[in-house]
């Protein structure tokens, strides 16, 4: 028997080679070099010709399977305990007696449906973040040439703040659900109230509110039946592990042959100046690739297969290459003179600038010190109870004007608070990795690279943080999730009651133990939102880094893709993310975000800093600056 030779799975495909080589013909427009063209490598090829490779079929856990059918479980859960509740309390004129303010049962009543229903929303918008940070590569993933195009432009870390209706309907309508489904909170803070049963007062459940409740949920099973179906049917994901981190895309575009246009983003003011740089890019896939001239040899990239029906013109401008910045407001690296220093860290998002941070700072504080006045003073002192200036007397479905009022309307402020910080602490989670590159010193891989905050579980990013002294995502990323205690403790402080006195008055009393735990979390609250306010200029960047548009520009730099780079080397080839992990994690050397040299211009990107030999590149207009002491 004769032994074959084991033929190499992964080969190098030389994208300086191919993408410059080609660049050049193009410009003197000759033929197109056929030996250069890339050709996508379909699954089931794949199985045939290369069966060792990994399958490009990943999905994170919370989409696969188990972890879906275990959600849903819990929503269809929900909806048979509502429904048990409101037909219970409608045939049998109630639940269980009324026992008083303070207890288990006025916890079991006013606290425990909320405080199950805030699990539920945190694992909804969990599930969301993660379907709309990968759907960039399935969609890139995709053979369908139009499902690809936008993909690069697809904002991969959603805010639940407002809706956001955009994309096939498969997306939309479970990002509209989601959104909705944080409204749940105030309904099942008004769910129960107490009405009169012969000479008994019960505790019922509100006919009205229970099946609006019901409705939410059903809605909710429904959208995550859709995600289910929409990443089932997918043949391919694009990935081989889960694209948490700048090290997962910057092993996606190692190899890239589409690297000279990305980096034309990296000093873009804003998406339109991106999506002119990538107008060429629209139908880049994410796939297994091989030589179309038919030599050997399979990668795994974000590319393009070069040839003339997957070039677009680009007419007058394309014997000149493109300026990485609006020439008019920014001077080209070409002409010899430096970007200003302000340069770097020109771009904060909305919620993290000065005007927005400090307007919210000073309401907050406003209205946490009127409400601490008010609520401590002698003469309007909670424990005397406020008028309810609404009947309270329950009518028919067990609702009560008053009790729905001060239980819904706090709830749904308070849900508002939730949803308003939740920016805050996603920004901070996705650029707290480049403002640990952008230090003088830069930062290790553990701290930077391999830093997947955004893509956490809630609660994880906090433990993760701890572990890279990252002291205030730590604390932000913890007090995120907790803050939805908020909307579930205000919608069960208040109770309408009938005071002792003569003439019988009813009156709002607050539960005064889960009043104090609001006015804590109020408190922190507060202190959070200080916390942004220094040492933000760091977590500036060029323009956003919300979609892989504007982030892989920053990866593509000479020194990751160039062939020769030892840099590149780290990114190459790797079949699993341990694989990358122990390449990036062996060395003790330092990973920079900043101005480098880049073949014949500046450039902006992340590169490796050598140990005692290397130091950061220091630009002319630093040196002209005079210290400042």
């Amino acid at each position: 028997h004769h032994q074959l030779p084991q033929r190499p799975l992964f080969t190098i495909p030389g994208p300086r080679e191919s993408a410059h080589s080609l660049a050049e013909t193009l410009l003197k427009k000759g033929p197109r070099p056929q030996p250069h063209e890339w050709r996508p490598v379909e699954p089931a090829e794949l199985l045939s010709s290369a069966p060792g490779l990994p399958p490009l079929t990943f999905r994170p856990w919370p989409l696969r399977a188990p972890a879906l059918a275990a959600f849903m479980a819990v929503c269809v859960a929900m909806v048979a305990a509502l429904i048990f509740s409101a037909v219970y309390s409608h045939r049998r004129h109630g639940l269980v007696a009324w026992a008083g303010l303070y207890g288990g049962r006025y916890f079991l009543m006013r606290v425990l449906p909320q405080l199950v229903g805030a699990g539920v929303v945190l694992y909804a918008q969990f599930l969301f973040g993660t379907v709309a940070r990968v759907l960039p590569f399935v969609r890139l993933a995709s053979p369908v040439r139009e499902e690809r195009e936008g993909a690069l432009f697809w904002e991969m870390y959603p805010s639940f703040l407002l809706p956001r209706v955009a994309g096939p309907w498969t997306v939309w309508v479970p990002s509209l659900v989601t959104w909705l489904a944080a409204f749940t909170l105030p309904l099942l803070s008004a769910l129960f109230t107490v009405i009169l049963v012969g000479e008994t007062w019960t505790w019922a459940a509100v006919q009205g509110v229970a099946w609006t409740l019901v409705a939410l949920y059903l809605a909710l099973i429904a959208s995550t039946g859709v995600i289910w179906w929409f990443f089932a049917t997918r043949e391919s994901t694009g990935l081989v592990w889960d694209p948490r981190s700048l090290a997962d895309i910057a092993a996606l575009v190692a190899e890239t042959n589409t690297a000279d246009d990305h980096r034309g983003t990296q000093l873009a003011r804003g998406c339109d100046g991106i999506r002119f740089a990538l107008r060429r890019r629209a139908a880049d896939r994410l796939c297994y690739w091989t030589w179309k001239d038919g030599r050997h040899g399979y990668w795994h990239a974000l590319g393009s297969p070069m040839d003339e029906a997957n070039l677009i013109p680009l007419g007058g401008a394309g014997g000149h290459r493109m300026p990485q910045h609006h020439a008019e407001k920014h001077p080209d690296p070409e002409t010899g003179v430096s970007p200003s220093s302000s340069t770097l860290h020109r771009h904060l998002p909305l919620p993290l600038r000065t005007n927005p941070l400090l307007w919210a700072t000073l309401t907050a504080t406003t209205l946490l010190v009127a409400l601490f006045v008010v609520s401590f003073h002698p003469a309007t002192h909670l424990s005397a109870g406020f008028p309810a200036s609404l009947p309270s007397t329950p009518r028919s479905g067990a609702f009560s004007p008053a009790d729905f009022l001060f239980s819904f309307l706090p709830s749904l402020l308070g849900t508002v608070l939730f949803l308003a910080f939740q920016p805050l602490d996603t920004h901070l989670r996705v650029l707290q990795p480049w403002a640990t590159l952008s230090q003088q010193q830069g930062g290790t891989a553990a701290g930077t690279l391999l830093a997947d905050y955004a893509a956490c579980f809630p609660g994880m990013a906090t433990i993760a943080a701890l572990r890279n002294r990252h002291w205030r995502v730590a604390a932000i990323s913890l007090l995120a999730p907790l803050f939805v205690l908020i909307p579930v403790l205000a919608g069960g402080s208040f109770m309408a009651l009938t005071t002792d006195g003569e003439d019988g008055e009813v009156r709002m009393f607050a539960n005064t133990a889960i009043y104090g735990i609001l006015l804590g979390l109020l408190t922190l609250y507060l202190l959070a939102l200080v916390s942004f306010i220094p040492a933000r200029r760091e977590l500036g960047m060029p323009h956003a880094v919300g979609c892989l548009a504007e982030v892989v520009g920053y990866l593509v730099g000479p020194s990751s893709t160039e062939e020769d780079s030892e840099e590149a080397g780290l990114f190459r080839r790797c079949v699993s993310k341990s694989e990358l992990e122990g390449r990036l994690l062996a060395g003790e050397g330092r990973w920079a975000f900043g101005f480098f040299e880049g073949g014949e211009e500046e450039e902006v990107g992340v590169r490796r800093m050598r140990r005692f030999t290397e130091k950061r590149k220091v630009r002319k207009s630093q040196i002209r600056r005079p210290l400042l002491k």
